[in-house]
């Protein structure tokens, strides 16, 4: 249901196409800013998997395993003080 000034009401409630100018190929979801649609694409309609070469585990985005690394093996990168 389209309204003013492109307010939509959709299943996750009232929000603005106006500002979404950023479409998925794939999928035809919109969002607000490119980074949104990079994280939506990699996150959605990615097959890469990471892998944690501490533990083995899985992670379905590059920044999920960074997290895993710095929160469980306290990896910091190759920072030199």
């Amino acid at each position: 249901m389209q309204g003013v000034l492109g307010l939509s009401k959709g299943k996750d409630g009232l929000s603005m196409h106006l500002f979404k100018k950023h479409k998925c190929s794939k999928c035809d979801r919109k969002f607000g800013q490119r980074e949104e649609l990079m994280h939506h694409e990699q996150i959605s309609h990615s097959s890469s998997v990471y892998d944690c070469k501490e533990c083995n585990l899985n992670f379905s985005s590059m920044e999920e395993m960074r997290t895993h690394l710095q929160r469980t093996h306290s990896y910091r990168g190759n920072r030199e003080s």
